[in-house]
């Protein structure tokens, strides 16, 4: 998903923090983006109910491959979104799932999957890769630890994020710069007891 800069906050939930990057997904509530979630989710139901049903009269035709994208059956709900095969488990006639727009993982039985279409597949992810701005984990701390407080202090509420700086290609960075607030007006950092706890501080390098 594209982000533009601005000059207040849209509001967005946490996914998932990515130590590795280091990184925040996130899902954006703009109303562009809502439309697109909801379309997709009632696409995905209709292709898997009909392939389900297809499935009753010939056997399924799934490719049961590491890698291989797919529609897989959510425990929780009983709905079905697009997912990735990261683990076939052909003793337990299983598979293991990454759900691509949630990224989540969990494990089930082949005949909770069916494949998913190509024009499925194009549509973009239902979140946005991003970092923040002006700041950097504390070297001095495990960043296992850093993140783990990020994620948890995001997870508690819903926040706002302001775009500071979209990628540039020359500069070759490849994710927006965002500040993430408590509220709409962007006066308070979500992340602000972190900076006074010193689990993140100023990025030198910005």
């Amino acid at each position: 998903m594209r982000i533009e800069p601005r000059a207040e906050g849209f509001l967005a939930d946490i996914v998932f923090c990515c130590i590795c990057q280091p990184a925040l997904y996130i899902r954006p509530f703009v109303t562009e983006f809502a439309q697109q979630v909801d379309w997709l989710h009632q696409n995905v139901q209709a292709v898997a109910a009909s392939q389900m049903q297809a499935a009753g009269e010939q056997e399924q035709a799934v490719m049961f491959v590491t890698g291989a994208p797919c529609l897989a059956r959510y425990s929780e709900d009983g709905s079905y979104y697009r997912a990735i095969i990261e683990k076939v488990d052909d003793v337990q006639d299983a598979v293991h799932v990454l759900y691509v727009d949630y990224l989540s993982r969990e494990i089930l039985p082949k005949r909770d999957i069916c494949e998913c279409p190509l024009e499925l597949r194009l549509i973009p992810l239902s979140y946005a890769c991003v970092r923040l701005a002006g700041v950097q984990p504390n070297a001095t701390r495990p960043i296992a630890e850093v993140y783990g407080r990020l994620q948890e202090l995001l997870e508690a509420a819903s926040f706002y994020v302001r775009v500071i700086q979209r990628p540039d290609v020359k500069e070759s960075t490849s994710m927006p710069e965002v500040e993430l607030f408590t509220a709409k007006d962007c006066q308070t950092l979500a992340y602000q007891t972190l900076i006074d706890e010193q689990y993140l501080v100023a990025d030198t390098n910005q």
